[in-house]
């Protein structure tokens, strides 16, 4: 059972199964979540964290930050059906998502990503210019600060906007995550190495692991009605949907990610 310092954890979510397995995984990480489907059930006291279910009659992020204030951590629960206003939730206050069905590992990693912050040294940079190059172990403390100084970076020599707020740093934070929960199996002797080189209206980041790699043709399709159920494959097709080109080295244990400023074709 949960201590009472465990974190308070708010559930939101018009479905019950989905908040009933939600806050069960949540208490079994030593969390003590509340399910509250609806405005009326939130608690007085902020939480601090919230889960906000993305789904068609799910609450409204913007609703849910200015009632819990910015000391909650809002994190978006996005499904195939309601993947397309993800970007939508990031930009009115969810700082984070989770996939579902869920993933209990990826479930996991989101938990520990809140819970430790930005702690930790950071990483090994080579300095703001038209190229740089950080290095990290396997650490989700980290992840976090690697993706502001290349979305820094990106802001300051290829392009603004909400393709890099946004776009860039959801798909970086994507593949740095899986390079540490998947390539190096949360190893902290293992290091992550992320590359970036930006010219005006593009930007290119490469994140290499030092896993073995996978077969990327080998990913199921999740958006197929067959695979709804399954939890394989959501974040490459994150990644393709955000990033303009997604290119694997041949042992599978890098991904590069090109993205372009867009233009106003009017």
């Amino acid at each position: 059972m949960p201590g009472p310092d465990a974190a308070r954890v708010v559930v939101c979510s018009p479905r019950p199964a989905v908040a009933a397995e939600l806050a069960a995984e949540l208490e079994r990480l030593g969390a003590r979540p509340v399910i509250a489907p609806a405005r009326a059930d939130w608690p007085e006291e902020p939480p601090d964290l919230a889960f906000l279910d993305l789904a068609a009659g799910g609450p409204s992020v913007r609703e849910a930050r200015g009632v819990f204030g910015l000391e909650t951590d809002l994190v978006a629960v996005v499904d195939n059906e309601s993947v397309d206003g993800l970007l939508a939730a990031l930009a009115a206050g969810c700082s984070d998502y989770l996939f579902h069905p869920l993933n209990p590992a990826e479930l996991g990693l989101r938990w520990r990503r809140h819970r430790d912050g930005t702690g930790g040294p950071r990483a090994r940079r080579s300095g703001l210019s038209a190229e740089i190059r950080l290095e990290l172990p396997s650490r989700v403390g980290l992840v976090r600060d690697a993706v502001s100084e290349v979305v820094e970076a990106c802001e300051r020599l290829a392009f603004a906007g909400s393709r890099a707020t946004l776009n860039l740093r959801v798909a970086l934070g994507e593949a740095v995550a899986n390079a540490i929960l998947y390539g190096n199996a949360e190893d902290a002797g293992k290091r992550v190495r992320i590359t970036a080189s930006f010219r005006p209206g593009q930007a290119v980041v490469t994140v290499a692991d030092e896993g073995p790699g996978f077969d990327p043709g080998a990913v199921i399709d999740p958006t197929r009605p067959e695979n709804r159920d399954r939890s394989h494959g959501r974040g490459l097709f994150l990644l393709r949907s955000l990033a303009d080109e997604v290119r694997f080295n041949e042992s599978g244990n890098a991904v590069t990610l090109v993205l372009r400023q867009e233009v106003d074709g009017g």
